[in-house]
């Protein structure tokens, strides 16, 4: 997300002829009230308080002379082909985003007006933007703003029963491997692709956030049973052997705990207290 936020103030210190410094004088920006403008209904699964979303944006700077009312282009993902995921409902997003997404359907778009406050800027300045070779101006303090967003995917809260995220570690061998197998202490490579759990499908693999399985991708080091990756990757290789996959179920817990982590390769963020899903590939046990 284009979320790189700098703080700045646009109080400026005047001098009057003879009379020293004046306090600084802020500056009042007009706010509009929220407004969704347009809505194109989508065909799919309709985003509910506590489910897992995905979205793309383009956001312009707000000018109440057009009747869009879309001013200056200064935040998108659609650009830079990625998107967003977090929590919708539970203010894990900002405040206009959270609102516009609540109720939509996949593959659904919503024009919305955000007052400064309910912008994924909070009313902050934020510097020019340079991201991939594109230049985004800056935004100015207080700026409210237009959002165009098209709900992508919806990975709902409730799963279906009997297919609970399990409370431990869960290691699944799919392929055996041979020789000699993994101890603590051990430092090996590995090639892994992880996914979100999903309750609601026969594999539990939702979106995938990460993945180093490209010819381009080293394979990941592990020291194991030390640090370096989260607890229930490094201890879920332990019994593995050269050449094996298996598949590692990972409660919060052993995974990132209530620490939400940013979209990455996949444009797929982890939010806070997710479960995990990993297929992991042992190449080779270098010590």
């Amino acid at each position: 997300m284009l979320q790189f936020i700098a703080v700045a103030s646009c109080a400026v210190a005047l001098t009057a002829c003879g009379g020293g410094a004046k306090a600084p004088t802020a500056v009042v920006t007009p706010q509009p009230a929220y407004k969704i403008i347009t809505d194109t209904p989508g065909t799919g699964t309709t985003a509910a308080t506590g489910d897992l979303v995905t979205f793309t944006y383009v956001g312009y700077l707000y000018d109440s002379t057009k009747s869009d009312p879309r001013g200056t282009k200064v935040d998108s993902s659609v650009d830079v082909n990625t998107s967003y995921t977090g929590a919708v409902g539970v203010g894990a997003m900002a405040t206009g985003w959270d609102q516009t997404v609540l109720g939509m359907q996949t593959g659904g778009k919503r024009t919305v007006v955000m007052p400064a406050n309910m912008t994924p800027y909070g009313g902050n300045a934020r510097d020019e933007l340079k991201v991939n070779g594109l230049t985004f101006p800056a935004i100015p303090v207080n700026a409210p703003m237009v959002y165009d967003i098209q709900l992508s995917y919806v990975s709902k809260a409730v799963i279906i029963p009997n297919q609970a995220p399990p409370p431990d570690l869960t290691v699944n061998d799919i392929v055996p491997g041979t020789g000699t197998a993994v101890v603590k202490g051990n430092t090996v490579t590995v090639r892994y692709t992880g996914w979100l759990y999903d309750g609601t499908r026969a594999n539990f693999k939702g979106m995938r956030f990460d993945d180093n399985q490209a010819t381009t991708d080293q394979p990941l080091p592990v020291n194991v049973g030390g640090t370096g990756t989260i607890t229930g990757f490094n201890m879920g290789i332990i019994g593995m052997k050269p050449g094996g996959t298996r598949t590692l179920i990972i409660p919060p817990g052993q995974g990132y705990g209530a620490a939400a982590q940013a979209a990455g390769k996949y444009g797929v963020g982890i939010p806070a207290n997710s479960t995990l899903v990993f297929d992991v590939t042992l190449i080779s046990i270098t010590n």
